[in-house]
C-alpha cells in the first residue's frame, strides 16, 4: 500500500472543508451587509445603519461615519449639531460639516419609524457624545464629579446609619401604637384570635419597608455617581430609566389586572356563599330535621365535606384565568410543579378519602356505635374523610386510618342492639364435672346482679366449644351505655360478679389453663372475700 493511497482519503476531506468554509464565509459576509451596524462613539448608540447608501453597505457607514466624527472631535469647534434633508436622506452634521447620511431604509417601519426622527434623534445624541468627550478631556470636571460623588455616598452611609438605628424604633413605636388600638380596629372576639398575628404583621411590614428605603437609596446613590463621570453617564442614565420602567410596569400591571382581580374575589366570595348555604342545609339534615333521598344524618357531614371541597376546586378553576399572572410562564411553571407534587404525594391521600367514603355509605360504622377494629375497641366519635377516631373505655382516644379500617374486620357491638346499648360478652372455661345447667344459671346470676346490664332481652349463655379439659362458655348481653359507665367498666364489674358466683358456689373456673385436678378446689370462700385467700 503506497502513501498515496493512504493519504488519499484525508486530502479529498480536506478539500471538501475548505470549500464549506469558503461558503460559510460568502454567506456571512452577504449577511453582515444587509445586517444592521450600530454607530457607537464613547458609551452612546448614536445611530443604527440598517439600509445600504448606493454600494455602500450598513457596516461600511458606520465604519466612516464613526472615523469622521472621531476627527471632528479632535477639532477645535462649538459641538452645535444640525439636520438638513437631501436627495439622499437626512445629512446630520456637526458644527456645519456632515457626519452621515440617515435614509429612509434605517427607519422601521413596524415601528412607524421615519428618517426625520431619526435624524433628530441621532443629532441629539451626537451632541451629547461631544460634550462627554470635552468633559472627559478635562481634568477640572474629574475632580469636581469625585467630590459631587464623595459627598452622595457619605449621604448614603449616613442615610444608612439612620435607618439601622431607627429600624428597630419604628418596629417598637408601630406595635405599642398598633397594640394600644387593637381593640378598636378589629371587632369584638376577632383581636384575642388574631391580635398576636396583626402585630407581627405589622413589625414585619416595618421591617421591610427600611430595607426597601435603603434598598433604593443605594441603587439611586450608585446611578448619580455613575451619572457624574463621562465614560460611566450612559450606564447611570440606563440604571435610572431601568427603575423607572419597572416602577412604570408594575404600575400598569396593577392597573390592568384591577378588573380581573375584581372577578375572581367576586368568584370566590360566590363560593363562599354556596359553601355557607350547603353548610346550612347538610347541617339539618345530620340534625333529622330534613331528610333529602338517600341523605340522613349518618352521610350528611361527609357529603357536605365533598360538595364544599367540589364548590372549591370548581371557583378555583373558575377564578384561575383572572388571577393576576396567570398567562405568565412562571405562573404555569409554577402551576404544572404544583400538579406534579399534588399527583405524586397525595396517591395515599386519595386512598384514604376513598376507603372514608366507602365506609361512610356503606354505612358500616356509624358515630356512637361501639366497635373493635383489629386489636382497638371503643365508640366511635369521628368519622371522617381521612381518620376514624375511637373513645376507648380508659379515656384514650385512638385515630386509625380509613384505609386500616376498611382492610380489617370490624366487630361491631352496637348495630344489632337497641338505641342507647351495645353488646358485652365475655368467655371462661369451666371443667367437664360442673354441670353445665349450673353454670348457666351462675353466668346469668352473676349478669343479674351488675344494674348496667340490661334485664331485657335476658343475657344468655352459649357453649362455643368442647375442649380436651374444659368447657368453654360465653355470656352474652346488653347493657347501656352512658357517659359515666363506660363498656371496659361495666365489664370489669361482670367479670367480678361472675367471680363471685362461682367462689359462692364452690364451681372452679379452668381458665387460663388446665394441668390437673388440684388437691383442693381453687375457688375463695365467701368469709374470705374481703381478706387473704386460704392456705
Amino acid at each position: 500500500m503506497t502513501i498515496r493511497t493512504v493519504w488519499k482519503p484525508f486530502l479529498r476531506f480536506a478539500l471538501v472543508a475548505c470549500a464549506l468554509s469558503v461558503g460559510h464565509a460568502v454567506m456571512a459576509a452577504d449577511t453582515t451587509g444587509t445586517s444592521e451596524a450600530p454607530l457607537v462613539i464613547g458609551n452612546r448608540t448614536v445611530h443604527v445603519f440598517r439600509a445600504p447608501l448606493g454600494a455602500i453597505t450598513p457596516l461600511e457607514r458606520a465604519a466612516v461615519a464613526k472615523q469622521h466624527i472621531e476627527t471632528a472631535f479632535d477639532q477645535p469647534g462649538e459641538g452645535w449639531t444640525s439636520v438638513e434633508g437631501t436627495a439622499n436622506g437626512v445629512v446630520v452634521a456637526l458644527d456645519g460639516v456632515p457626519m452621515f447620511t440617515v435614509v429612509e431604509g434605517d427607519a422601521r417601519s413596524a415601528l412607524n419609524e421615519r428618517a426625520e426622527a431619526l435624524a433628530n434623534e441621532a443629532s441629539r445624541t451626537l451632541q451629547k457624545a461631544w460634550l462627554e468627550h470635552r468633559e472627559h478631556l478635562d481634568p477640572k470636571r474629574h475632580l469636581w464629579a469625585a467630590g459631587y460623588s464623595a459627598a452622595i455616598l457619605s449621604a448614603l452611609f449616613l442615610l444608612l446609619w439612620l435607618l439601622a438605628k431607627t429600624s428597630h424604633r419604628l418596629q417598637s413605636f408601630i406595635t405599642r401604637r398598633l397594640e394600644a388600638r387593637i381593640d378598636q380596629l378589629l371587632p369584638s372576639g376577632v383581636g384575642a384570635h388574631f391580635g398576636d398575628l396583626l402585630l407581627t404583621t405589622a413589625a414585619r411590614a416595618a421591617v421591610l419597608l427600611v430595607w426597601l428605603i435603603g434598598l433604593i437609596a443605594v441603587f439611586l446613590a450608585l446611578a448619580q455617581v455613575l451619572s457624574r463621570f463621562a465614560l460611566t453617564r450612559v450606564l447611570g442614565e440606563q440604571m435610572v430609566e431601568s427603575l423607572q420602567a419597572s416602577v412604570m410596569l408594575a404600575v400598569h400591571a396593577v392597573a390592568t389586572s384591577l378588573p380581573g382581580l375584581f372577578v375572581a374575589v367576586l368568584i370566590f366570595l360566590l363560593a363562599r356563599l354556596s359553601t355557607q348555604l350547603s353548610r346550612s342545609l347538610f347541617a339539618r339534615i345530620a340534625a333529622g330535621r330534613l331528610r333529602l333521598g338517600a341523605l340522613d344524618a349518618h352521610t350528611a357531614p361527609v357529603t357536605g365535606q365533598l360538595v364544599s371541597a367540589a364548590i372549591w376546586l370548581f371557583a378555583l378553576a373558575m377564578a384561575y384565568p383572572y388571577l393576576p399572572g396567570s398567562q405568565t410562564e412562571a405562573f404555569k411553571g409554577l402551576s404544572v410543579l404544583l400538579g406534579l407534587m399534588v399527583s405524586i404525594g397525595a396517591s395515599g391521600l386519595i386512598g384514604q378519602v376513598a376507603s372514608g367514603l366507602i365506609l361512610v355509605f356503606t354505612r358500616a360504622l356509624r358515630v356512637g356505635e361501639y366497635v373493635r377494629i383489629q386489636d382497638q375497641e371503643g365508640t366511635v366519635i369521628h368519622l371522617g374523610l381521612l381518620v376514624t377516631r375511637l373513645r376507648t373505655g380508659m379515656g384514650e382516644e385512638i385515630s386509625l386510618p380509613n384505609s386500616l379500617v376498611n382492610s380489617q374486620v370490624t366487630r361491631n357491638y352496637s348495630r344489632d342492639a337497641g338505641k342507647g346499648r351495645c353488646l358485652i360478652e365475655t368467655t371462661i372455661t369451666i371443667g367437664y364435672d360442673a354441670p353445665w345447667r349450673q353454670v348457666h344459671a351462675l353466668l346469668q346470676e352473676a349478669a343479674a346482679t351488675v344494674k348496667t346490664v340490661c334485664s331485657k332481652p335476658e343475657p344468655y349463655v352459649v357453649q362455643t366449644a368442647l375442649n380436651d379439659f374444659y368447657v368453654s362458655y360465653r355470656l352474652v348481653a346488653q347493657i347501656e351505655v352512658r357517659a359515666d359507665k363506660p363498656r371496659a367498666r361495666v365489664l370489669g364489674e361482670l367479670h367480678a360478679a361472675i367471680q363471685d358466683a362461682f367462689n359462692r358456689a364452690g364451681v372452679q373456673i379452668m381458665s387460663p389453663h388446665y394441668l390437673g385436678d388440684p388437691a383442693q378446689p381453687k375457688v375463695v370462700p365467701e368469709g374470705h372475700w374481703l381478706g387473704t385467700p386460704p392456705p
